[in-house]
């Protein structure tokens, strides 16, 4: 199977008895996140979609990002090496802002920073079993930056990866090394180490400067079965990235903007430590633990940032036909902020304490027809004083043996990060398009300071969702659309005054900013996918989505400069991700050990607040030979179409855009 959809369409036919297997035997089976425990997608009452192993293996990509493209309504942008924002139905931006990314359930997001580094990411993508996009907010499902969605990576076990891997790819823009060495330590346990390197060329740029990217990435995991219904599993990764950047710094001395072309390094380490029990009445028990640690430096910020947590997560039945799922965690985050540059915060040191726990209740009204489920999730962050409730009401039925159709509704609550409520100075600043001609001279520059010292309210979102899904009697074909609805209330975003200063030929805006709760909005859409195995030799997925979605300002003002401001921050939110999104995909096995696998991807251009970005239609394609049993070579392109695609328009980066090159690159695989 080319996605992960459609094997999972089989063992929700093949597996009815899925919650009767042991712990081992759930490793063979495709999982999803629905309910924080294994379930299947095909009964789920949310929108989810899954890349199994087969998929990870096959599409010409080499990272989560590029794989993420092929997601229906995912929107990826990547604006320079190693830097990538994912929007889900919407609000893209670098610091996934409203979407979850979870590897194992463990989240390295800091509630002090409230965001992520695309590059603390940088996985082994041989080592990964699934991975899941989980569309809506999910209420208290998820975690509270999960607003828009979340993805999570499942990672194999030890027992899976026991054996040699070397790999090997080097092409016309990249090359890379990795090994992995697993090995069984007695009946029960296994253990596994990795390390990786990966070194890519300077994409096309603007301004002439460097944005090469080398990144480096090694870790550990041990798992245990102390029985045949518990797993015990330890992982420890570390990595490191060295990226080219380029930021514009203003001089409000001379209204000038300084070319500043520095390294954004970011480097890291976390560990996680976690037991699940998964018992054959359909009980199931998991605690885990987390550590993580990341240290910037780039232009534009410096921090060192710690988070550690422990949660714990049951599920049992109180009748035949009703199953709880309980949860309650704690975390606790600090950062140590730095002056660069470009920065300055009104203390150096912050933490921030979060308790959270919640419920999910979930009936069989109808046997086998009708299921229905309701739970709320209750935060507390000691940073805001603000304590968040967010409920969600899901129903789903089976209209036939092989169709479903479910409907939901959620809420999810967003606290601001700390430094939007600590700036004590941001400063950025940028060209003018048409410069102003006045009669006092002609402005060229914006130059903005950015300042903020007030506690930000909670942004909301209410989120209805409805869904449909269907496959064949012989699960060769099958169909999914989900449709949603959504409204955005008291969104976090930037308002400005404006004031001329003149200069001479230095003449420029001179933008006073700060961050407020400035926007409320709706967005509604829908995400369909369609694949069709031909033959057990040929394989064809297609998916579109299609999203509308408007903001509005909370502020009025009658000062042009302010109205201005708010518009550009309008457009920021209203026009940041592709209204229209396309992928379809082909997969053939010519032979025996050849197999071809092309894929297509659309999205479609949009007037972004800092310019225009083009649409999009770029092919990859993977042509791959099994050589022996224990070697694999592949001739991977990417980005076919065209010579360099202008893949830049994201919200929240602050540095010089570039463009992706064509690459063509040769991958050497080895398992002993």
């Amino acid at each position: 199977m080319l996605f992960g959809l459609p094997g999972l369409l089989i063992a929700a036919v093949s597996n009815p008895d899925i919650d009767d297997l042991a712990i081992s035997e759930l490793a063979e089976v495709p999982a999803v996140l629905s309910s924080k425990f294994e379930s299947l997608v095909f009964d789920s009452a949310s929108a989810s979609f899954v890349f199994d192993q087969n998929a990870i293996e096959n599409l010409a990509v080499d990272s989560i990002p590029e794989l993420l493209r092929y997601a229906p309504g995912v929107h990826i942008v990547r604006p320079s090496n190693g830097i990538w924002g994912i929007g889900i139905r919407g609000i893209n931006s670098r610091f996934f802002n409203r979407v979850q990314f979870t590897v194992d359930e463990q989240n390295v997001y800091s509630t002090i920073f409230a965001g992520l580094f695309g590059n603390q990411h940088d996985l082994l993508m041989d080592d990964i079993a699934s991975l899941e996009v989980a569309y809506g907010p999910g209420g208290g499902t998820w975690n509270n930056n999960a607003v828009n969605g979340q993805v999570n990576v499942l990672m194999k076990t030890a027992f899976e990866t026991e054996g040699t891997l070397l790999k090997t790819n080097i092409g016309s823009e990249s090359r890379g090394a990795a090994a992995r060495v697993g090995w069984s330590i007695d009946e029960t346990s296994s253990a596994r180490v990795f390390a990786k390197i990966d070194n890519r060329d300077s994409s096309d740029t603007r301004d002439l400067f460097s944005n090469e990217w080398s990144t480096a990435r090694a870790g550990f995991r041990f798992d245990k079965r102390p029985s045949d219904k518990d797993l015990i599993s330890i992982t420890v990764e570390g990595f490191y990235s060295d990226l080219g950047y380029a930021y514009d710094l203003p001089d409000f001395s001379t209204g000038e903007l300084i070319f500043d072309e520095e390294n954004e390094l970011l480097k890291g380490a976390n560990t996680q430590l976690k037991w699940t029990r998964n018992n054959p009445d359909g009980s199931q028990f998991s605690v885990r633990s987390w550590l993580a640690y990341s240290d910037l430096e780039a232009a534009y910020a410096a921090f060192d940032m710690y988070t550690l947590g422990m949660e714990g997560r049951a599920r049992f039945a109180l009748t035949e036909s009703n199953f709880i799922n309980f949860y309650l965690g704690a975390a606790y985050d600090e950062e140590d902020a730095f002056s660069t540059l470009a920065s300055d915060f009104t203390d150096d040191h912050f933490s921030n304490s979060a308790m959270y726990t919640g419920f999910q209740d979930e009936w069989e009204i109808v046997k086998d027809r009708i299921d229905l489920s309701f739970g709320l999730d209750i935060r507390f962050e000691e940073k805001s004083d603000i304590t968040t409730y967010s409920p969600n009401l899901r129903i789903s039925g089976k209209l036939t043996e092989n169709s479903r159709i479910w409907a939901a509704y959620s809420e999810s609550s967003r606290t601001t990060p700390v430094a939007l409520s600590v700036i004590e100075s941001l400063r950025s600043g940028k060209a003018i398009d048409n410069p102003i001609i006045t009669n006092s001279g002609t402005i060229r520059n914006q130059l903005i300071d950015a300042r903020s010292d007030e506690e930000l309210d909670t942004e909301t979102l209410d989120a209805f969702e409805i869904g449909y899904r269907i496959q064949s009697q012989d699960a060769s074909q099958s169909f999914h659309i989900n449709a949603f609805a959504y409204e955005y209330d008291n969104i976090f975003a930037r308002i400005g005054n404006a004031t001329p200063i003149f200069q001479g030929d230095s003449s420029y805006l001179d933008v006073s900013g700060s961050y407020t709760n400035l926007l409320k909005g709706d967005a509604y859409g829908f995400e369909a996918f369609f694949n069709w195995k031909f033959s057990d030799f040929f394989d064809v997925s297609f998916s579109y989505s299609r999203l509308e979605d408007s903001f509005e300002s909370l502020i009025e003002s009658d000062d042009p400069f302010v109205a201005d401001f708010i518009e550009f921050s309008l457009n920021e939110f209203d026009q940041s991700t592709s209204e229209h999104l396309a992928t379809l995909n082909i997969s053939s096995d010519l032979s025996k050990d050849w197999n071809l696998n092309t894929g297509l991807r659309y999205s479609s251009g949009y007037e972004f607040a800092k310019g225009e970005q083009s649409a999009i239609f770029q092919m990859d394609t993977r042509l791959s030979w099994q050589a022996t049993e224990k070697l694999r070579l592949s001739l991977v392109g990417r980005n076919l179409l065209d010579p360099n695609t202008q893949d830049i328009r994201l919200k929240d980066f602050f540095g010089h855009w570039t463009e992706t090159k064509r690459e063509i690159y040769l991958e050497v695989k080895a398992n002993f």
